[in-house]
């Protein structure tokens, strides 16, 4: 199978997500790709195009097998499979991912928080206690840690990416305002929630404008 596009596999997992709601409130056996288009507000040529593209095929007026579909997007996104990470950075957004409940559903395992303040250090968070930061790489080591999640301020999150990428970390879900240096074999998937406001801000804008 080619790489997918970014785009393909957000619109894979909207179709994830979309298909589990819609059989946690009754059994559905087969779905069109009109009725996932309508109700997500896609093109159906574009399901049935991000469909083929992991191997499903529809059958003419009876669409596709829900338990397959889902079954397919699971093991070509890896949501089959454990992705161990730890946090970093035991501030309000740390805490806020630590107590988000929805991450099993994806396959990943939360197993440590760490931070660099004396405060901090030792005391429980959601049932976790907070770490040292200078006790990271062996833990990642030990744990065998493939994603590192950053929350942390943007004058540390370099030097935190080369500590977790040279001890053997492979992504990191970065959510400080910066950009980072890491090696080809390493993804960095940016969470700025700046950029997200300007662009809300930028769009109510353009609306108030429009009413002048």
């Amino acid at each position: 199978m080619a790489r997918l596009k970014r785009v393909v596999l957000e619109r894979l997992m909207q179709y994830y997500r979309f298909l589990n709601r819609k059989t946690a409130s009754r059994p559905l056996k087969t779905i069109t790709s009109a009725q996932i288009a309508e109700a997500l507000d896609v093109d159906p040529t574009q399901v049935r195009k991000d469909f083929g593209a992991i191997g499903l095929v529809g059958i003419g007026r009876v669409g596709y097998q829900v338990e397959e579909v889902c079954c397919t997007i699971r093991r070509v996104l890896g949501l089959d499979l454990e992705k161990r990470a730890v946090i970093i950075g035991a501030g309000r957004l740390g805490g806020a991912l630590l107590a988000y409940g929805g991450f099993d559903k994806y396959g990943l395992r939360i197993l440590g928080i760490f931070d660099n303040d004396p405060r901090k250090i030792g005391r429980k968070l959601e049932g976790y206690t907070i770490e040292p930061v200078r006790t990271l790489k062996p833990f990642i080591r030990k744990y065998d840690i493939e994603l590192a999640i950053l929350a942390t301020p943007v004058e540390v999150a370099q030097t935190l990416a080369d500590r977790v990428v040279s001890a053997g970390v492979k992504a990191i879900w970065n959510f400080a305002p910066t950009r980072l240096t890491v090696p080809e074999t390493v993804l960095v998937r940016n969470e700025h929630i700046s950029l997200g406001l300007a662009k809300i801000t930028y769009f109510l804008r353009q609306e108030h404008d429009s009413r002048e």
